[in-house]
């Protein structure tokens, strides 16, 4: 009797863990059956060679690219876990790619009208991933609350001198009225708005803002209001981008 729910314990046990270090959300799970067949279909596939059940900070970085990248309907996001015990499950992949386990996780970026992956060799963390999908790719990838046109007037705005500020806060209004998508036209409001305080105030106005939409999302506000400075935030945070990758390419 003992023996038998001590095997029920350890059952138990193993489900728990699948459950608890399951694949990313946002990402799809690929295997030695699977993975030619999705690879096929989409433009670009963005593939994490990794252990079963990774964890960590690495891991940690994958999930928010995951969250992030759900944003672009052009990309999958896709990992292959590879055991070391059992059945190896999928360690004919690792094999085929000439991958060592010590190199884990390995990222590999699949393009639709290339026949050779193209290999990321940055250190992961998610802007390299990002910059890495964008430049290969071509693929915008902003945060849930932004919006592609938008982000890129922001970029611009960033990057010009005082004296032309205006003309890009202008097309980002212009761009405002011709919106006609109820989501994206709050977005816009939140980007223009936001232009016109960093011209008055200066790029820490951005910093300040953030600090400021962190504790009101702390305290007890209703979902409307938590919806609208989630969205806030991620455009905020995607001005931080902005300056972060400016100051790096003086």
């Amino acid at each position: 009797m003992a023996a038998a729910w001590f095997i029920c314990f350890v059952v138990f046990c193993l489900h728990l863990i699948h459950y608890v270090s399951g694949s990313a959300k946002g990402a799809v799970g690929l295997d030695s059956l699977t993975f030619d067949k999705v690879i096929s279909k989409h433009r670009a596939v963005l593939v994490k060679f990794d252990k079963q059940y990774a964890y960590g900070e690495k891991e940690d970085i994958f999930k928010e690219f995951c969250k992030k990248a759900s944003s672009q309907s052009e990309l999958l996001v896709a990992e292959v876990g590879v055991a070391e015990y059992g059945d190896k499950d999928n360690d004919d992949l690792r094999e085929r790619f000439k991958l060592k386990k010590e190199d884990f996780p390995y990222y590999m970026l699949f393009l639709q009208d290339q026949e050779q992956p193209v290999h990321f060799k940055g250190e992961i963390k998610e802007d390299a991933l990002t910059a890495f999908v964008s430049k290969h790719a071509g693929l915008w990838i902003g945060l849930q609350g932004c919006v592609e046109k938008f982000d890129k007037l922001a970029e611009k705005f960033l990057n010009s001198a005082i004296t032309k500020a205006d003309e890009v806060i202008s097309e980002a209004e212009t761009l405002l009225k011709e919106t006609k998508h109820k989501k994206y036209q709050t977005a816009g409001d939140i980007y223009v708005k936001i232009m016109k305080k960093v011209k008055e105030n200066g790029e820490d106005y951005i910093k300040n803002e953030v600090s400021r939409v962190n504790k009101l999302l702390k305290d007890k506000i209703t979902e409307k209001k938590r919806e609208l400075f989630t969205i806030r935030l991620d455009i905020l945070t995607s001005f931080q981008h902005f300056i972060s990758k400016k100051k790096d390419e003086l």
